[in-house]
């Protein structure tokens, strides 16, 4: 005589089996997740070095704007000769880059990129970070003085990447009232000792002030402080990208 499972027994096994299944799906989603993240990590690093092609050979970043008007582009302008494709994120978005942050980046599971929906962001930086590298006193007049008689001396902030462009008088003189001359017996804000309505930017990583005031610093013993959150020739506008490092003194030396 042939004996099966009773439909006591049939329950209890489905009832076992659906609870080991309810058991193990956090697992199984928690283990698709991070593959998805992992899988935008490797996109966004190839895309990280065929933007370092890109500029080494193009000699600039993509254009910006279509994306939208804020400094972000999509992977479009590399497909081709950079990359074999424009690749879609796990989640069906397209990847953006943010020249002005200086970052290649996924909108994330939630497909949002807005202020308050950036916490799943997935960022890859391909600049290196916006820094104050070094600091030249140029002796314009000869004097041998840090002064301004005749022809204004200059100092020159010279910066580790690309500065946001266009420059205006008021986002220099904004940034300008960022930065803390370091004297040895006193300090004061850049903006007192120089004129940023004369400011320039020389060759996209160097903005370079006139002096306006007598003996305003020492080459060599004095230092240039950038303040902590403070922009960087960026409109307030978008206070979320392009800010500088801060709180590393750098040396002010002589050209």
């Amino acid at each position: 005589m042939k004996k099966g499972f009773t439909l006591i027994e049939l329950l209890v096994v489905i009832t076992i089996l659906a609870v080991l299944a309810g058991a193990a799906l956090p697992y199984v989603q928690n283990y698709v997740e991070e593959s998805r993240i992992a899988k935008a990590k490797t996109d966004l690093e190839e895309i990280a070095r065929a933007l370092a092609v890109y500029e080494t050979r193009e000699g600039d970043y993509p254009d910006t704007g279509s994306v939208g008007n804020d400094g972000l582009s999509d992977v479009s302008q590399l497909t081709g000769r950079y990359l074999n494709k424009a690749p879609i994120d796990p989640w069906g978005s397209q990847y953006v880059i943010d020249v002005n942050g200086g970052i290649v980046y996924s909108k994330g599971p939630d497909r949002s990129d807005t202020s308050d929906h950036k916490f799943d962001n997935i960022n890859v930086a391909y600049q290196p970070p916006l820094s104050l590298v070094s600091v030249k006193w140029v002796d314009k007049n000869q004097s041998g003085a840090v002064d301004f008689q005749n022809v204004n001396d200059e100092i020159q902030l010279n910066f580790s990447r690309k500065l946001s462009t266009p420059l205006t008088t008021a986002n220099m003189a904004d940034y300008s009232a960022s930065i803390t001359v370091d004297k040895v017996s006193s300090t004061a804000l850049l903006k007192t000792i120089v004129s940023t309505a004369d400011a320039t930017l020389v060759g996209d990583k160097t903005v370079v002030y006139k002096i306006v005031t007598n003996d305003a610093f020492t080459a060599g013993q004095d230092s240039l402080l950038v303040q902590e959150n403070h922009l960087l020739i960026k409109d307030r506008a978008t206070p979320d990208v392009n800010y500088c490092l801060s709180g590393q003194s750098v040396k002010i030396l002589p050209q």
